[in-house]
Parts: structure tokens; sequence; C-alpha cells
């Protein structure tokens, strides 16, 4: 009796023990949740805080002496803009008459001329007689807020408005750019557009019958609940943005607005692309043959995708991979560095997808404003800096998880297989696809044109 009564004490006492230590953890992992969302914050604010000091670095009031020295350099043009007094007149007075296209470039990421273009595209349908504000300035305001990620208040002040007219700007021109240009910048190639792609794609990257890569970008946004839907397997909220870019890095079909516990397989499964892949929607009427056997187009994933027949995937790392497994994985890898440049180099050029503290509502349209932009930009051949890969390179790290091999279809091991034979009997010189230099040593100020290997490499060294 009394030996039973010591056992029960005992196990009282370890039942008390264990609450007590599972409390104390519960505690902790609650202080370090606060402490790190805190240090999240204080980061975004030193951000904020370092843009606005680069944009105003340079602003200096006009000189008071006719007679005094000009300096050999010509001084910016936003000299005469002081944040502390905003000027109603610096659009008027200082962008429209005195920038150069360095200057567009370093304040908005795109060139002048492609500035232009996107207001001539949008003037018919950006009609609201209630805003006094003209077409061009509320197209700046978009710009700023998607390049720089700039508060509303800052960009109010910059341009002499309201933030709650520069809201409403950025929710409407976004809105009109999705609606208007999305089907001219984005979408499903036609047959002829699928050939055209897989060609160019064998020939810069060394993979036949590509049409293009596939992947997923979490975007880090301000948590709107306590539930764990919202967070990836990271550990921090986000959004998700899936795409297909071709071999030159532009998109051609993207998917937006999924909570960052949204795995990359599901996304696909529900979307359009899904179904028209399933129904031979990416494959020629008449199927070209490889090694003899009739085989349609293909696009490219990572693990966390289910193999098709239409998408192909690394083999799973094995002990027991053949060399020529292991060649086909590495090809494979090589070309799937569109779709990782192209990532790199959209949030870049567009910096509200670092960190987009918008309204929940909006960051869908937002970001898909900017995968459209970024393909009107590439198309232009506007100059990418390499100081804006610096400035996005401290972003979070990405989740990376694997797709259910339930998903497998058993015939993509087949078309896996005829793939990795046919890049097996290749000559060396033509595995690789057409070379990509290494990056020249640049200075900041100086804007280059990157590939989407380049840029992947950039951002390597920087991580």
């Amino acid at each position: 009796m009394e030996s039973s009564m010591k056992k029960a004490v005992v196990e009282r006492r370890s039942r008390l023990l264990y609450l007590s230590m599972r409390r104390r953890e519960k505690i902790r992992k609650a202080i370090m949740d606060k402490r790190m969302e805190i240090q999240r914050h204080i980061r975004h604010r030193m951000y904020i805080l370092n843009k606005m000091k680069r944009l105003a670095h340079t602003f200096q009031p006009p000189p008071s002496s006719p007679s005094r020295p000009s300096s050999p350099s010509r001084p910016s043009p936003m000299r005469h803009y002081s944040p502390a007094e905003p000027k109603s007149d610096w659009w008027e007075r200082v962008v429209t008459k005195e920038f150069h296209p360095q200057d567009w470039l370093n304040t908005f990421h795109l060139t002048k001329d492609t500035f232009d273009q996107l207001c001539d595209q949008l003037r018919p349908e950006v009609k609201d007689p209630t805003c006094h504000v003209s077409l061009e300035k509320r197209v700046a305001m978009v710009i700023l807020r998607l390049a720089t990620n700039l508060d509303y208040l800052s960009i109010g002040d910059l341009l002499g408005t309201s933030s709650t007219t520069v809201i409403k700007c950025v929710r409407d021109v976004c809105n009109i750019i999705v609606t208007v240009l999305k089907p001219l910048f984005i979408h499903q190639p036609s047959e002829q557009e699928l050939e055209e792609i897989a060609a160019a794609f064998n020939t810069q990257w060394g993979f036949p019958h590509c049409v293009g890569v596939i992947d997923s970008l979490h975007i880090s946004v301000k948590s709107q609940s306590q539930t764990s839907d919202g967070w990836n397997s990271k550990g921090w909220p986000s959004t998700v943005v899936q795409g297909v870019v071709n071999g030159h890095g532009h998109f051609w079909d993207i998917r937006v607005g999924f909570s960052g516990s949204t795995d990359d397989a599901t996304i696909l499964q529900g979307s359009e692309l899904w179904m028209l892949a399933r129904e031979g929607g990416l494959s020629p009427k008449t199927p070209h043959k490889l090694m003899g056997q009739p085989l349609g187009f293909v696009l490219l994933g990572d693990a966390a995708f289910p193999l098709q027949t239409w998408l192909l995937k690394c083999y799973p790392e094995s002990p027991q991979l053949t060399p020529q497994q292991r060649a086909f994985n590495t090809q494979l890898s090589h070309a799937r560095t569109p779709i990782e440049g192209t990532f790199c180099r959209l949030k870049a050029r567009w910096q509200c997808l670092k960190r987009n503290n918008s309204n929940a509502a909006l960051i869908p349209v937002m970001t898909q404003a900017c995968c459209i932009l970024h393909n009107m930009c590439e198309m232009n051949n506007d100059p990418f800096m390499e100081k804006w890969l610096e400035e996005s390179s401290q972003s979070l790290s990405q989740p990376c998880d694997l797709a259910p091999a339930c998903l497998d279809d058993s015939n993509g091991e087949a078309v896996r297989s005829l793939l990795c034979d046919y890049l097996h009997q290749l000559p060396e010189s033509q595995k690789q696809g057409s070379t990509h230099t290494a990056p020249p040593d640049l200075a900041d100020s100086h804007p280059v044109t990157l590939s989407c290997a380049e840029a992947v490499n950039i951002l390597t060294t920087l991580d």
C-alpha cells in the first residue's frame, strides 16, 4: 500500500514536472516568435528608411549665390525635393523636365520609353472623373510602390498627394494593368509559339521538347491571423505565386493568391494549365519523334511537382542511381535556370515582392502586375542593375516541399527514361546548350543587361 502511494506521488511529480517544462517551452517559444516578429519589423523599417535615404541623399537646396562654381558632375535632378517639406510640383518640375535616362532607371526601375508605353496602353481605360491626378502621375505612384516598396505616406509626400489617394491609385491602376495587359503579355502560347519556344529552349539550354520551366515563389506578407494556413514550411507568413517561363525568362502562365501553406502540387492541380496539359493541350497535333518515339512538349519542375508525361523532374537522389541518371539530373537542373533567374530579377526589379505589407486582397493583383511589367521590361530590353540584386538578396529562404509519390504518373517514367537515353547519347558539346559568360565587375551606378544564369550566379554569391 505504501509503495503504491509512493509510486503515485512520483508519477504525479513527474507529470507536474513535465507540464511545467512544457509550459516553459511554450512561453519560451512565444517569446522567441515575438522577438523574431519585432526583428522582422525593425529590418523592414530600416529597409524603408535606407530606401528613402537613397532617394534623398543628394537632395540639396538650390544654391543661394549664382557665382558659386558648379560641380564637375551632374547633380541629381531630385536635389530640390526634401522629404521633410514635400513639394507638390516635384513630378512636374523635376521628373518631367530634368530626369535623364539613368534617373528613370534608378527611381522607377524601368526606362522612360517603357513608362510612356505603359501610359499609352492604359490611357483608354484609366477614366476616373473624381480623381484630379494626371494619368502619368498615377502610374508613377504605382511604379514607385511596386519597384521600391516605399510606404504610401512616403509616396504621397514625394508626389504631393495624400496616402489615401496613393492607395486608391495603386489599387485601381494595378487592376487595370491586369485586365488590359495580361492578355497581351502573359497568355497560353499557340501551337506555333510552342514550336518556337521549344526550338529556342533546346538551343539555349540543351533540353529538347521543353516549352517551359515551372516553379513557385513565396512572398513575405504581414500575418493576417494566428492560424497556420498562411505560414509556409519555413515558418514565416507568405503568399505564393506559381509561374511558367520560357527559355528567355518570360512568363507565359502565372497563378497567384495562395496561402503559404499551400504546396506546389496542389496549386498546379487546381489550375487551367493542369487540365490543358492532361488533355494534350501542350502537344502538337502531330507529335515530333525522339529516338523513333512520338513525344509531346514537356515542362520542367523540381521535386515539389508530380511526375507526369508532360512534366519532368530529376530522379530522386539515391545510391542506386546510374551515372546516366545522374547526368540527366545535372542537365535538367541546368535547364531550370530560367525560372530561378526570372524570380531573382522579378524580386530585384519589383521589390514589393521581397516583403509586402499591403492589404491581403490587393497583394495578388500587385503580384500579377509585377509579373506583367517584368515581361514588358524584358521584352523592351530595359537595363537591369546589379545593385537591385544586392538589395533583394537578404530575402527569407524559400520553402522546398516534396510532392507525394502517389501523385506521380507511371507513364511519366517512360518519358523521363526516353529523354535520359537521348541526352546520354549526345556529344558533350551539345548537352549544356549555349554557354553563358560570367557577369563582369560592374559599378553600381551603371545599368547592365544580365541573363537569367548571371542573375542566379550573382545572387548565389551574395547569399
